[in-house]
């Protein structure tokens, strides 16, 4: 039976989602680090530097911008 095409779509997004978390491994892993680490007090700023450092590893690893 044929892939739908929103189901053609999503395995799309997920293959290149996939792409950019391997590719950014340690980036995701140290940004998850400081999360859990700050779990009890986390704030909307508290692992911006993570958070910035992966989310730009990401956009290389994808030629993409968000």
């Amino acid at each position: 039976m044929p892939a739908t095409p929103q189901a053609s779509r999503a395995r799309r997004l997920v293959l290149t989602l996939e792409k950019g978390l391997t590719d950014c491994a340690a980036e995701a892993t140290a940004y998850g680090k400081c999360v859990s680490a700050n779990l009890e007090t986390i704030n909307k700023h508290a692992c911006q530097v993570q958070f910035q450092t992966f989310k730009k590893c990401v956009q290389q690893a994808l030629k993409r911008k968000w």
